[in-house]
Formats: structure tokens, sequence, C-alpha cells
């Protein structure tokens, strides 16, 4: 696993060798200040002065730059040469950590540094990355150690060594395969996304438990215990092995130190090298001889060497217990999304330290090739080493040299004829190991406090003490447990109900937007959000009463109409403000409403067009009671955009009835618009007067004088469905009223009057309205375009003939003024009422 999260600022790397020794920003800066340096060294191969062509004085350029290259190149592969075979002897000691595999520890040491010599041969000849470095990694270790374990402890003593290890070796070998081909599909069908939904805080215990199993790798290496649970740790009560731990302690807290300390890219390396060294040199000095230490416990016993092809002897396929393969399924595919998942993380964290993108589904394709021709020669799980992969970025090294040095050196060690772990200490691979085990607890463990949420930092600790406390694969079904049951608590937190002061799109006359700007407030619109489960009913439900306000028992009955008085009450709307009788209000649960004193809610809009799904405990336990409360008060819930499951469900338990649906939030709320309006406004009949149509625009009664003589002025139109009244772009040479039909109102996306843009609806004009006024008198480019939806009848007034009212029929045109300009600030006011009370209902 490389890191925990490295896109979204969750913990770093918690990886193979190392992260911190190149994390210093310094290191770039630093190594290219260096490599001029280091080239310095080289021996000059230019010949001696003379007259060279300029062709030729051009390659006589390139070949020591050439060279340089090359050589530092190699130098860097040394380098990540000398980090990585370390770790692989601690990685075997890791996934053979039973105690049947000990005769066979030379063999399978050797096994896994070839393994990951053909990781590397692949991601060098695959990956996208020339720099790139992929070895047995650490993050599916546990599980091959799992299924070794598990395969031994199932055969039993009755069955050999021989064919424990077999079997062991060869279904690691299927397994790994397996995995790798999974990768290559995921990579195939661009599925690689998938892998996220494991848990970060899952897989950041699992890491820390890595680090664990680390440090109990470490101290079985250097004392030669067999230690991997807490209560193997009491056998070093004992101050022989207390002796031998210390140096490997001692060692890994070293190597922590100067990778965390040391700004040199050479520091880390220099000082692995050294332990050993300052071992022998310590025992030539002490006079101690090479058999008196491996006495001692400080150098394992002398062991034949194991040849290369002695590691095929391994693979006897006639003492497999094949039976044994479908009983580590479950860990498999645990260690299938692991593994995926750290692939996928470790890609992010380059692409993150690159800046620049990379093909996740290729690099998963490379990946899953690797595994694949990895378990085919019986080796183990591998990906990118994030830390050495970006070191050697950071170095401007951009040659696959570095990945075939690295290659050369580990397959040397597994060529070389004798027993690395019979002549080096044993802290010596001890101490990289309890560096790794330091490196991981401490960072996933503590320091990722400050990068979490503390309900996270809880599922961390509960995953990683669950994995200890039972098996590994329940641990993490376990720890996943524990990450739903935290998002069902901080999502029932969330806040799914929203508030929002809104009007339908509907165009109306003066006189009605009037009557619905002293009604708004009887109409309550509703917005959900997400999904609708058992966990989010009750904070619906107290959203919901919070915001539905209903008359106090004790106040006189609401009044929702308007006042009349003198000639005008025959007619909804005079060119007086409508008179609204206020009562004391409470809200719908019996609490203190915001405002003592208000409309009582009628109507209740409930949008549903961004819930995705809702549960019957939350239908029944929260919007059951609503309607209930609701029908007890006379108020009308009515549902918006409903997905058709939900309205089943709404229908099925009897909480709504056909009649209660609407296709849309708009449809809706124009539906409650209309009911809260007088019967007399409710229909617009077809008009052959413009003089009528601008008296109920008004308010006034048909048969009065203000507008007496306007017709001539007007033409009065008939117009099929789809007929464009106007396009954004035109300049306004004339306004309409609307008599019949229906006209939508359509805007760019971006508000401006671009012609050939794409148009979003903004409004619909309802008969009696008027439209285009804004831009005719502003003189503007119209920013809107006006369609009809169905056939119309309509008014329209032209500049000219404006003008001409203007000379000749003055009073006329001054009430034609004014009729347009209280409109426009009716409107004007309207918006702002609600842009208003929309912001301060955020704020809430």
């Amino acid at each position: 696993m490389s890191v925990g999260a490295a896109t979204r600022g969750t913990p770093r790397n918690a990886r193979s060798l190392s992260r911190s020794w190149y994390d210093s920003p310094a290191l770039t800066a630093q190594t290219t200040d260096s490599l001029p340096e280091t080239l310095s060294l080289l021996p000059s191969t230019a010949p001696p002065k003379r007259v060279l062509s300029t062709s030729t004085s051009s390659i006589a350029k390139k070949e020591p730059l050439n060279l340089a290259k090359i050589a530092n190149a190699v130098m860097y592969g040394v380098i990540n040469s000398i980090l990585t075979i370390p770790c692989m002897y601690g990685y075997a000691a890791i996934i053979f950590s039973h105690h049947d595999f000990v005769t066979f520890m030379p063999s399978l040491s050797k096994l896994v540094i070839f393994s990951s010599v053909v990781h590397q041969v692949m991601f060098t000849l695959l990956s996208s990355l020339p720099f790139a470095i992929g070895q047995v990694q650490d993050a599916g270790l546990i599980f091959l150690s799992a299924i070794a374990t598990s395969i031994c402890t199932s055969l039993g003593a009755d069955v050999s060594v021989e064919a424990k290890v077999s079997t062991v070796v060869v279904i690691i070998g299927i397994a790994t395969a397996a995995l790798g081909l999974c990768l290559v599909l995921l990579g195939r069908f661009k599925l690689a996304g998938l892998v996220s939904y494991l848990p970060m805080p899952v897989v950041g215990g699992y890491l820390a438990y890595i680090g664990l199993f680390c440090l109990y790798a470490g101290l079985s290496l250097s004392t030669g215990l067999v230690i991997n649970d807490f209560t193997s740790l009491l056998q070093l009560w004992d101050v022989h092995y207390i002796i031998l731990s210390i140096p490997g302690l001692l060692g890994g807290l070293l190597l922590l130190v100067v990778s965390q300390r040391c700004d040199n890219s050479f520091a880390l390396p220099a000082c692995i090298l050294g332990l050993p060294v300052a071992f022998f040199v310590v025992m030539w000095v002490a006079g101690v001889s090479m058999e008196e230490t491996r006495e001692y416990g400080w150098v394992s016993p002398d062991a034949p060497p194991a040849s290369f092809f002695e590691l095929f002897n391994l693979f006897d396929f006639s003492q497999v217990y094949w039976s044994q393969l479908p009983r580590q399924l479950t860990t498999w595919l645990g260690m299938v999304f692991v593994v995926a998942f750290s692939s996928c993380l470790d890609v992010a964290a380059i692409e993150m330290d690159m800046g620049s993108q990379l093909d996740i589904n290729h690099e998963f394709k490379s990946v899953g090739w690797s595994n694949v021709v990895s378990g085919l020669f019986g080796g183990y799980t591998g990906s990118y080493i994030f830390s050495q992969t970006i070191f050697t970025y950071r170095s401007k090294t951009d040659s696959r040299i570095v990945g075939v040095c690295v290659i050369i050196a580990e397959f040397a060690i597994v060529l070389l004829p004798l027993s690395v772990m019979s002549f080096v200490p044993r802290f010596f691979f001890a101490a990289t190991l309890i560096f790794i085990a330091i490196d991981l607890m401490v960072e996933w463990l503590v320091h990722v406090y400050h990068k979490v949420l503390l309900r996270e930092y809880v599922v961390l600790w509960l995953s990683f003490i669950a994995i200890n406390w039972v098996s590994l694969e329940l641990g993490m079904l376990l720890g996943i447990f524990f990450a739903i049951i935290n998002f069902l608590l901080g999502y029932s937190q969330v806040r799914v109900v929203n508030r929002v002061f809104r009007k339908s799109t509907a165009v109306r006359n003066w006189a009605q937007r009037n009557t619905l700007a002293q009604k708004q407030d009887a109409i309550v619109y509703l917005e959900l959000h997400g999904y609708l489960f058992f966990g989010s009913s009750v904070q619906i439900l107290e959203d919901v009463q919070h915001a539905v306000l209903v008359a106090k028992k004790y106040a006189r009955a609401p009044i929702t109409s308007s006042a009349r008085s003198g000639r005008h009450e025959n007619y909804s709307v005079p060119m007086t403000p409508v008179a609204v009788v206020e009562v004391p209000v409470e809200c719908l649960n019996g609490g203190e409403a915001p405002e003592t004193v208000g409309l009582p809610t009628e109507y209740v809009v409930m949008d549903f067009s961004r819930v995705s799904g809702m549960d019957a405990t939350a239908a029944r336990s929260s919007l059951m009671i609503l309607q209930q409360l609701c029908k007890s008060h006379n108020i009308r819930v009515l549902f918006a955009d409903v997905l058709p499951d939900i309205r089943e469900l709404l229908l099925q338990n009897e909480i709504a009835d056909h009649a209660s649906f609407f296709e849309n939030a708009d449809i809706a709320l124009e539906w409650c618009e209309n009911q809260l309006l007088d019967p007399t406004m409710k229909e617009v009949k077809r008009h052959v007067s413009m003089r009528v149509l601008l008296n109920r625009f008004m308010g006034e009664p048909d048969d009065s004088q203000c507008f007496e003589g306007v017709d001539m002025f007007f033409r009065k139109h008939t117009v099929p469905e789809e007929h464009m009244f106007y396009r954004v772009g035109d300049y306004p040479e004339r306004f309409y009223f609307l008599a019949s039909g229906r006209v939508a109102l359509y805007m760019n996306q971006d508000g401006s009057s671009a012609q050939q843009k794409t148009l979003h609806l903004l409004e619909h004009v309802i008969p009696g309205a008027m439209f285009g006024e804004v831009d005719f008198f502003g003189r503007q480019y119209r920013h809107m375009a006006a369609k009809a939806v169905e056939k119309c009848t309509v008014f329209e007034l032209s500049r000219r003939d404006y003008e001409a009212m203007e000379q000749r029929m003055p009073q006329v045109w001054n009430r034609l003024r004014e009729v347009v300009i209280q409109s426009m600030a009716l409107c004007i006011t309207n918006t702002s009422t609600i842009t208003n009370c929309n912001n301060s209902s955020n704020m809430l």
C-alpha cells in the first residue's frame, strides 16, 4: 500500500521501505546540485584537442553527456537495489512465518527475490513511467502469510513438510496470477474506480496491522523465535533475547531518524550498508569469530546454499493438496481488493507528485500483467513501490536503465551460490522491517489523527483492533461494518430538507402578482436531497414541522382573502395594496415560530428531484406522520418530481393519492398559486378588446374608462404553435399582451445576448400577462427569446404605435407606462425578497 488517500488529503504513504526520506522539498534541488559533482568524477574519454568540424564537435559533446546520463542511471539503480534487497528477506520472513518453513528459508527467500525480479522486468517493459520501480509489495503480505499459515495448520502434523511447502508455493502462485488477471480485467474494462469503494479507515487499520506484523517479523528475525501475536511476545522476556533484539530496534529507529532528518538522498542507503559494516568492525575489534556469532544467535546458522534451479524443486505438483485451494477463496478476495486499492492509490500519488495525469487503467493493466507472470513463476503479489519510484523521478533520471540495474542486482543475489542470511547479521534485516513497522504504525495510528474526522479515526482503530483480535478476513469485514455504521451516523446528520422561497415560472398580470406577493408565505416549498432512510426520518419530520406554520389555537381564524371596499369589492385586486390579515402562528410541532404573527401555511410542496431513493421506514415514520398532522390543520401536501418506486411506496402506504403528485416543482407551485387566487382571477377568457385586458391586468372593472381608446394602437394576432415572437439578440421593436394560449421564455445559459447559443427555459407566460416589455423599454438587445407552446392570441404594441400614442393620447400613454413600471417594479421587489429570504434561510 502506498498512500492512504493521496488525492483526498489523507495520510501519506506507509510504504515498502520508507516515505519520509524522499519527502523533503529540498531533495530535488539537492539532487540537481550534486549532479555536476558526480559527473566531474567520471573519467574523461574525450580525445585530445584538435580542430573539428561542426558536426564532429556536436557528436563529441553528446558522447560525454550520454555517458553521464547512463552513469547517473546506474548509480540510482544501485541505490534502489540497496533499498529493495534487504526488504525482500524481511518480506520472506513475514510470508513464511510458520515454523514448518524454517529449513526451507534459503530457497523461499530467494524465491521472493526472484519474484521481485519478475515484477521489475514487467514494470520496466510495460509501465508508461521509465523510472518505475515495481517489487513484491507490502500490501498483500499479510494475506499471503495468512494463506501459508492456514494451509500448514489445516494439513496438520501428519503431512510431510515437503508437501506443505509445495502446496503453499503452488497455491500462492495461483492466487497471485488470478489476482493479476482481475487487475488486467479492471484496467481493460476501465473499472479501476471500483476499488475506491473500500473505506480508507479500514485500509488504514490494515496498514497499521502490516506495521505491527513487520515488528513481529523483525523481532522474530533478530531472535530466531516464532513471534506472530501478542502472546508470543512474552518469549522475549529473557536477557539473551532482549540483547539480540536491541540492535534491530535501535537500527530501525536510526533508519527512521535518518529518513526524516537527513535531506541527502544518499544518507539512507549509506546507513543501511553501514549496519552490517559496523557489526563486522565490532566483531573484528572484539576478536569474535563467525562461529561464535552464530552460536550466540547474531547470525543465522550456516545452511547449504540454494541454487537457482533448486527453487523449482519446491514446486512438486505430485505432493500438492488441491483441496486447500478453495479454502483460501475469502482470503484471496480480500487480497484482491486491498492490492487493487493499494495500486490505485500508488498511481494517484505518483500523479500528484509528478503534476501530470496518468492513464490509471493502463497502469492497472501493467500491474495486473506483472502479477500474472509473477504468479506463473510461483511468485508473490507486487505493485509500484511508490517511494522509490518518486525518488528516482525526482533525481531527473528518466531512464529504464535504473530498472535494469535493479533486475541485475536482484538476479545476482538469486544466482549467488551461498545463503546470504548465514553471513549477514540478523538484526540487519530486522532493522529494515522494524523501520517500516514504526513508520507505518506512527503514520496510521498517530499522525493520521489530524488528517481524518474523529469518527473515521475511531473506525481506523476499531479496524486495527478487530484484525488483531480475530482473523484478518473477519477483522476487515468488521472494519467495513464499522465504516458503514460511521457513514449512517454521519449521513443521518446531513440536512436533507432545505426550505427555499420560490415562486412558479408563470408570468402573470400585475393584479395576480400583487396578490401572490402578499400571500406567498402560505406556500412552503421544500427541497429534499440524497437518500431518505430510517436514520434521517426524525430529522425530516423535525425540519418540515419547523417550516410549516399554523394558527395558534386561541387565535381567530386566519384570513387568506383580500380585503375589499368601495367600488372594487367585486374585483380581485384594486390599484391599492392588498390588505392581508395576519394572525398569531406557531410551528406545526407547537414550537415558537420565527415570527410570532404571520400567514398560516396552506400548501406544502416537497420537491423530490434530488432524492435518489427512500426506504419504507422514512416514508412511514416521517411523511405519514407529517401528512396526518397537515390534514388536521387543513394543509395540502404535494409531491413533485418523484421517482416511480418512491411514488409507488407513498401510494401503497396511503401517504398520498394520485392527485398529490406533480411532474415537477414548477407545475406544483403554479397549481398552489392558482388556488390562492380568487375565482375571478383563475380564468382569463379570450378577449376581443385590449382595453378589457389592461383593466383586468390591473384589477380594474371591465368597463373602467382608464384605458379608453387604447385599442387603436394595439394589433391583434393569432399565431400557431412554435411561432417565434423574438429571438435572443434581436432589437426590441415591440412587446406583447397574451390574451390566450401559452408562451415560453428562453434565455442563454450564460445570460448573454449572443445568438446561436444553447437556450434554457426561464419562464412561461399565461393569459392576461405581458412579455417583452423589459427590453422594449430598456432599449437593449433582447436577452430572452419568446416562443408559442400552443396556439396563442396576442396584442402587439410596436415602438412606432407607442410613440404615436404619446402624441395623440398622452393620458392613456402615461397610464400604460405606469402599468409597465409598476409591473417591473413588483417583479424586482418579489425577486429581491425571495433572494433575501433564501440567503437568510441558508445562514440558519
